[in-house]
């Protein structure tokens, strides 16, 4: 083949050549358009390329790109145990070399030899050789070797053009065989995703016929693939269901608008089976533009459906206990409004869930209170696990609010963020009653207390009132006299009658609600009431206001009440006289008073209990233990906190913190 490149121009060229070759080329090509298998092919190609070339030994080698390395893959004339191991690097010998150039040898009188590949062929004793690439487009698939050894002569160039030939001829079939693998497996792990598909599907064709169903439509249903495929769906369907879903005409109507069918549920019960809950879908196969098949898919949600039914009536219990509950129940969005509102909060509110879902649940709280509700809620959303406050609640009766102690809590998602707040609110009506009576009780022992010292303080003015009188009486000439007496009756029935008056308001506060008030006024009115007292306890007062206290928000009846009891458990703390400071100062945006005494303290395993309702340490008659118990409720009502700190031997310091009132 003079003057030809055979790996230019790979096809048989306008010539003739040896009939024998000829013959052996068809059956070959014969025998590949009846053959897909590589390793067969790669076996017989050698045999007849072998018969042909009267090569004394040939391989077949394929090629690794990813190892970039050519391994034996069929072997005439050598020893069976190299094929499948042996492997050569590209560049080394000559198949490395035809394969690293994409250049076909003829050896050894081929034209550009290299010199190297003449020692190779020495060195296995090598007479002539040819080696052709086996390439397909720009890729490598292999390397065929032809070899002659002895006497034998040599390769000509007829010889590497019908290699070359077969060599293209194979690595195309070769190529096509793997596409046909590559095909095959493709099918293979197409049916096996379908066959494993926890889904029922069925094929259909344009004469209602069922072409194809997958396994998990065979066991729901109990059909033999048999007797399912080929047959119209009105033998496999029952025919009610066929009917009452007109299915037929849904399945035509996607073969005319090439559109799916969205689905919806059926009912559909096998024989010797219980009826099952689908959810089915039309989706039309196309070809291009025609719709040639329909695919009915048909999930079974009948566990979802149950597992939906129980978690529907799950809530519906859950939802029934939260509305009967004796407690408040409401629940709200992320921002703060209402979303429920159970039957206690109907109850005591008198407004019905209609006219509070979706409004801010700060608007049903009284107003002068929604500041400090909102300022609580953020705590929540800040990550603040849950909070307590009293709030009141307005009702459907303008002149009425009830008293709610709410206990406040966040809902989080896996994820950690806020999905809703929870408000659990419990009506104090009942309990401030109840707290009102305890009160009205340790008033009255505390008047008991002070009774001794307000009939001291009123006997000294009477007394002034009298003497007055008598010298008005036994000298009515006298002008001066009577002006002095005049002034001093006068002066005296004014302190006994402020006296009183304290007294009064003491023990029957007016009903006025909350409001701003100087806390230092309410202090002083309390130190005059019982100043006699503590003179005669011979405890010594001594006050440190800070001038910076603002005005709070509170009712000073109750304060004072608070205050009388600290002052009057500080004289009873020091029998043989003492000093009680009192000393006020701001705390952040809180007001704090200090209430310390010097008495002999309080024993650490009473702190626990100082606060509960009947605790005393006195001696029966002497106390009734419910002072520190209604203070602690008074000062919860202000939103504040009483606390003591106590050394033994050392004196007692009770803590009133108050928010700063707006």
């Amino acid at each position: 083949m003079t003057g030809a490149n055979p790996t230019q121009n790979p096809a048989r060229p306008a010539r003739t050549w040896h009939p024998t070759l000829e013959s052996l080329f068809d059956c070959w090509q014969n025998f590949f358009l009846s053959h897909r298998s590589p390793d067969t092919l790669d076996r017989d190609l050698l045999n007849v390329v072998a018969e042909a070339t009267q090569a004394d030994r040939a391989s077949l080698m394929r090629y690794d790109p990813e190892r970039r390395q050519l391994r034996i893959a069929a072997a005439i004339g050598i020893h069976t145990d190299i094929v499948g191991q042996t492997t050569i690097a590209l560049g080394d010998g000559i198949a490395g070399w035809v394969a690293l150039n994409r250049r076909p040898l003829l050896l050894p009188n081929g034209p550009d030899v290299p010199a190297h590949l003449s020692e190779y062929m020495h060195q296995h004793a090598i007479s002539s050789a040819l080696c052709v690439p086996m390439v397909i487009g720009d890729q490598l698939s292999g390397v065929l070797n032809l070899a002659r050894q002895g006497d034998s002569p040599a390769f000509t160039s007829e010889d590497l053009w019908f290699a070359a030939l077969i060599a293209e001829r194979q690595a195309a079939a070769l190529q096509t065989a793997h596409l046909y693998d590559e095909l095959a497996n493709s099918e293979r792990f197409i049916n096996r995703i379908v066959e494993s598909v926890p889904i029922s599907l069925v094929v259909i064709d344009r004469k209602l016929q069922i072409v194809s169903a997958n396994r998990n439509f065979l066991t729901k249903t109990r059909h033999d693939p048999r007797q399912t495929i080929g047959r119209p769906i009105s033998q496999i369907f029952p025919s009610v269901l066929i009917r009452f879903l007109q299915l037929e005409v849904k399945i035509s109507a996607v073969f005319a608008s090439g559109h799916i069918f969205d689905g919806e549920k059926m009912s559909y019960r096998a024989p010797g089976l219980r009826t099952r809950t689908y959810y089915y879908r039309l989706i039309p196969i196309k070809s291009g533009a025609q719709v040639e098949h329909v695919l009915l898919l048909m999930e079974d949600i009948t566990e979802r459906e149950q597992l939906g039914e129980e978690v529907r009536r799950a809530e519906r219990y859950l939802a029934s206990v939260i509305d009967w509950a004796s407690d408040l129940v409401v629940s709200m969005t992320p921002q703060g409004d209402v979303v429920t509102w159970n039957r206690a909060a109907e109850r005591v509110s008198g407004l019905t869930p209609d006219q509070v879902r979706g409004k801010p649940f700060t608007s049903l709280c009284v107003a002068d209170q929604r500041r400090a509700l909102e300022t609580k809620l953020r705590l929540l959303m800040q990550g603040e696990e849950s909070i307590a406050t009293e709030i009141a609640l307005i009702t459907s009766n303008p002149q009425q609010q009830v008293e709610v102690a709410w206990n406040c809590s966040a809902m989080h998602d896996d994820t950690g963020a806020v999905v809703a707040l929870v408000a659990v609110g419990r009506d104090l009506t009942e309990r401030r009653r109840l707290e009102a009576q305890l009160a009205q009780s340790a008033k009255m022992a505390s008047l008991g207390v002070m009774a001794g010292g307000i009939a001291h303080e009123i006997r000294n003015p009477l007394a002034i009132i009298a003497a007055s009188a008598q010298l008005l009486e036994d000298h009515p000439e006298d002008a001066e006299l009577r002006q002095q007496c005049t002034q001093k009756i006068l002066t005296s029935t004014q302190r006994a009658s402020l006296i009183i008056e304290h007294l009064l308001k003491f023990a029957h506060p007016p009903q006025d609600r909350f409001r701003l008030l100087n806390i230092h006024a309410t202090l002083e009115e309390t130190f005059t009431l019982l100043g006699h007292q503590m003179r005669v306890s011979q405890v010594a007062l001594q006050r440190d206001f800070s001038p910076d206290v603002p005005r709070i928000y509170g009712n000073p009846e109750l304060l004072q009440q608070v205050f009388t009891n600290l002052i009057l458990n500080a004289c009873n703390a020091m029998p043989e006289g003492g000093q009680l400071t009192v000393v006020s100062r701001m705390l952040d945006d809180q007001i704090e008073l200090r209430f310390s005494d010097s008495g002999h303290g309080i024993d650490e395993s009473y702190m626990s209990k100082i606060f509960d309702p009947f605790f005393t340490t006195r001696t029966v008659g002497k106390g009734t233990g419910l002072g520190l118990s209604i203070s602690y409720s008074i000062v919860q009502q202000h939103h504040g906190t009483l606390e003591v700190m106590s050394d033994m031997g050392h004196g007692a310091t009770f803590i009133i913190r108050l928010p700063v009132g707006t």
